[in-house]
């Protein structure tokens, strides 16, 4: 999370228990200037500075918090590498690059999450005593963003489970949020229409992604007492709502190499179910349509209803991942009934033309 000039007024103002109101009248301006101040909308004049730094009793480089702006560049570099490592597949050494982060920055709350999540995702079971100690200590931290707090509740109820320590698992899930209480969605029935539109497109976007991790878990569970069939339809369910939300297929890489794998379980659940050449075809069909658009995601913002203003980066320098899933997937003995078909044929041909 960035520091920005609007969180540090809303903390001082809360600090010292004052209305934007008694703030305002102080300044000479109106409460409505002093909340766009506060939600990011806008900034106070650089001539209200000493004043506003004077009735808080700080200094104005304390307002303006000259002296974190170096860590948080330090902070923000580290990030987009870090990310860049994640998106090519290259977690470990991204887990390399926190830890010597975390040496320099031990208290920074950015790079203690950023250091628990790379443990769990690069081995939750090998780091799980360094995820459990970051995990509690961000916890506890007294910070204003509860996203920290969330994702140590995520991970910590998720790993416990894994380790067969249920009562533990159910302790740290109960410390999160309801999602029908969650902050973000809150946000959206209290903004203004701009603002409302942001909070939306960010809600929207999480949804859809928890959606496919929560169809996963039921997919992918080999104890489940749900048939093949059944799952299939679990993931036809989110993946037509990922092509309604993601007209045209308007969508990051990570999004579609999700959409990408639903669809190959898809066919696979066909092979082992009904065996409707054309059922397999359609899937097979659309991850070659998903391989191939994925190499050419370019940075934008979407124009969606419901992502609307969404950001979107450019695919990772590796941008043959799902190409390279898509040569794998058509080698395997699940479609060796289709392999001579004219049309297994073709898709195999388009993916060797790259």
């Amino acid at each position: 999370m960035n520091i920005s000039l609007s969180e540090k007024l809303k903390s001082l103002r809360k600090e010292k228990n004052v209305s934007q109101e008694k703030l305002a009248e102080y300044l000479g301006v109106s409460f409505q200037a002093v909340s766009k101040w506060e939600n990011g909308n806008t900034y106070p004049d650089i001539l209200l500075l000493p004043d506003i730094a004077r009735f808080y009793g700080i200094t104005i480089d304390e307002l303006l918090q000259v002296e974190k702006i170096d860590e948080q560049r330090l902070v923000d570099e580290f990030e987009d590498q870090a990310e860049a490592l994640c998106r090519n597949g290259d977690y470990e050494q991204a887990l390399e690059l926190c830890k010597k982060m975390y040496k320099k920055m031990p208290n920074n709350i950015e790079i203690k999450e950023h250091l628990m999540s790379l443990y769990y995702d690069v081995d939750k079971i090998k780091y799980q005593n360094e995820i459990i100690d970051l995990g509690n200590e961000i916890y506890n931290m007294d910070h204003p963003s509860n996203y920290y707090k969330g994702q140590v509740c995520n991970q910590l109820a998720v790993l416990y489970s894994y380790l067969g320590k249920e009562d533990m698992a159910e302790k740290w899930a109960d410390k999160s949020f309801p999602l029908h209480h969650s902050t973000e969605l809150i946000y959206t029935q209290i903004f203004g229409s701009e603002e409302t539109i942001g909070h939306v497109s960010w809600c929207m976007y999480w949804f859809l992604d928890k959606m496919y991790w929560m169809a996963a878990q039921i997919v992918f569970d080999t104890e489940s007492p749900k048939d093949a069939k059944y799952k299939q339809n679990v993931f036809k369910t989110v993946s037509d709502i990922f092509e309604v939300a993601y007209k045209n297929d308007d969508m990051s890489f990570e999004m579609m190499k999700l959409l990408y794998i639903m669809h190959k379980e898809m066919g696979k659940f066909e092979v082992q179910t009904t065996k409707n050449e054309n059922v397999v075809k359609h899937h097979l069909t659309r991850c070659l349509e998903l391989s191939l658009k994925s190499r050419n995601i370019k940075a934008h913002s979407l124009k969606l209803p419901m992502l609307d203003t969404w950001k979107i980066q450019d695919a990772p320098s590796n941008n043959m991942q799902v190409v390279d899933m898509m040569r794998k997937l058509l080698t395997i003995e699940f479609f060796d009934e289709y392999k001579e078909k004219e049309w297994f044929i073709n898709i195999n041909e388009q993916l060797n033309n790259i």
